[in-house]
């Protein structure tokens, strides 16, 4: 039977990892707020689109397009990125590429006059194109995008669209798993620095159930919030405030502490292991719990509703069954 004991242990642990998961985000976003890595990546994307591993070619015109320059504050410097936009719209980018191509290859074409029709604007962008180098990358990608456009300009427009939208999904890609290594990187260091052992706190909470209590309590008010975002105060402290929770055996202990006795120390959930095969126990579970924050906080909060659903619908008698008597035992 899944009793509840076993429920409270997983919500108690559940509810450390959403936590902590919570601050190794926050701690993220700090650092995408200095590195501007997405500004960075859509820069590089650019240039692999283009084919211009230089910074000096088109992505230097591209960036210095008036409509692309009210994107971000200061003036584009090939290799600095920080002050570069972290996203540009579609619509934004195919009408910066159709008008940059044009004035850049065929200069004594209009393609912003009154008069000028779709079907004319097509014929210009279309020479610009063909007046392109040999080779280049973006001669190779505009040509089947005007083949497929099929004389129609906005239907070109729409083409230039989705390849643009295809090559941001690759550079999605690049940031996600930048982010999921800068996410594991910060979630080894916090498990190792606070010592947050998944075994040792499984094996704690399954024998102490004021522990568990507590945890479940304060489960219930991170149900009823509107988001699950930590307070100042468990973010300035996190370990202070899940120590408190119950007192759970948090950080390291390396000495006798001021007040306890040498029996205490011996016994203490903090101390470091004294044997090969308790260091290995505890490298498995501080790598468990690495490994569970870069599940990331939403994860971890719908398991966390998940197990409170299924832990409400659990009887009574299930929870705690009573224990049959010694002469009922007997006949």
């Amino acid at each position: 039977m899944f009793g509840s004991e076993v429920l409270d242990v997983a919500i108690g642990l559940i509810l450390i990892f959403l936590l902590l998961s919570l601050i190794c985000s926050s701690i993220r976003e700090a650092f995408e707020t200095v590195l501007r890595h997405r500004s960075s990546d859509l820069e590089r994307g650019l240039r692999e689109m283009f084919g211009d591993k230089t910074h000096t070619g088109l992505v230097a015109d591209f960036y210095r397009h008036p409509l692309i320059e009210a994107l971000f504050r200061g003036d584009y410097v090939p290799g600095k990125t920080r002050n570069l936009p972290s996203y540009i719209p579609t619509r934004t980018f195919s009408l910066t590429i159709i008008n940059l191509l044009v004035s850049k290859y065929l200069p004594q074409a209009d393609i912003t006059g009154k008069e000028t029709t779709e079907s004319d604007k097509f014929e210009y962008f279309s020479q610009a194109v063909a007046n392109m180098p040999e080779g280049s990358r973006l001669k190779g990608a505009m040509e089947p995008l005007i083949a497929a456009a099929n004389q129609d300009f906005t239907r070109l427009r729409a083409e230039i669209e989705q390849w643009f939208n295809s090559s941001m999904d690759r550079v999605s890609g690049w940031y996600k798993t930048r982010t999921q290594i800068i996410i594991a990187a910060i979630g080894l260091s916090l498990a190792a620095i606070m010592n947050v052992d998944s075994l040792a706190i499984v094996r704690y909470l399954d024998t102490n159930q004021t522990a568990r209590s507590v945890l479940i309590s304060r489960v219930a008010q991170v149900r009823s919030e509107s988001d699950a975002k930590p307070s100042t105060s468990e973010l300035i402290d996190p370990m202070g405030w899940i120590e408190r929770q119950g007192g759970l055996p948090l950080g390291w202990v390396l000495q006798v502490q001021p007040g306890q006795q040498k029996g205490d120390f011996e016994h203490d959930w903090r101390r470091p292991p004294s044997t090969f095969s308790g260091w290995l126990a505890k490298l498995a579970g501080i790598l468990f719990t690495a490994f569970a924050l870069t599940l990331g906080a939403p994860f971890w909060f719908d398991l966390l509703n998940r197990f409170m659903v299924v832990r409400s619908t659990v009887k009574p008698e299930e929870k705690s069954p009573p224990e049959p008597s010694k002469d009922a035992g007997g006949k």
